[in-house]
């Protein structure tokens, strides 16, 4: 058995390419991934462009939302990866190379982020052990300076704005979405960065909003047609 996509507009169509039930979970997940991120930096107890000691003070002082918020975040970005594969293939369909090295790029950029510490979970660790704020502070900032870490954090950073920016401009030439929303994808992630550097939450928030009204609008159109993937037997 081999997969290969079909390029076809109306391809997807065919009632047997996958299961009604798939496509509504498939079209669902792909909506959720980027709002359950919205929901986790928006109650985020701290600001992203803060210092580690400032960041560790904030933490401290409400340990609970620290780790609701990072449930909303492991949530997310395992919804994220699968939207992302569904939104690719929308994509491939519509513009085979642009889709694939959106794809590529956007899916690579969130495996190089996973590879990182996550800072809040080590400080949350710290704290419950009785590590000191100042020593925790010291060691993210040790943590953060270490190439193995920065570097993939760089790529990350560019893989997955160029990624999405690929992806939007391919469901944008395919009219695989409305225009606006394929637009809306386009924008959203290097306003992310703006956002998550700069410490400026509610643009953060609107980053992930503005991704996850497009991969909504593409996930309503994986629960109508599929992916465009089809089986072929041979």
């Amino acid at each position: 058995m081999t997969t290969t996509p079909s390029r076809a507009p109306t391809a997807a169509a065919e009632p047997g390419a996958s299961s009604g039930t798939g496509r509504v979970l498939l079209g669902v997940t792909t909506a959720l991934g980027p709002f359950l991120l919205a929901l986790g930096v928006g109650i985020l107890p701290y600001a992203t462009g803060g210092a580690e000691k400032e960041i560790v003070r904030d933490i401290a002082a409400d340990r609970t939302l620290t780790e609701v918020t990072l449930w909303c975040w492991l949530s997310g970005s395992i919804a994220l990866v699968v939207g992302a594969l569904a939104v690719g293939l929308l994509a491939m369909r519509a513009s085979p190379k642009l889709g694939l090295w959106g794809l590529v790029l956007f899916g690579t950029g969130l495996l190089a982020i996973a590879s990182t510490p996550e800072m809040d979970a080590v400080a949350l660790g710290g704290l419950a052990e009785g590590v000191s704020q100042d020593a925790l502070a010291k060691a993210g900032e040790g943590t953060y300076e270490l190439l193995v870490v920065a570097v993939p954090i760089l790529y990350f950073v560019v893989a997955h704005v160029v990624g999405a920016i690929l992806l939007g401009v391919a469901l944008l030439r395919g009219r695989v979405i409305a225009p606006w929303a394929a637009w809306l994808l386009i924008l959203s992630m290097p306003l992310n960065v703006v956002g998550y550097a700069g410490g400026i939450m509610p643009l953060t928030v609107v980053s992930f909003v503005m991704m996850g009204v497009a991969f909504a609008l593409a996930g309503l159109v994986v629960v109508r047609y599929g992916t465009g993937w089809v089986r072929a037997t041979g």
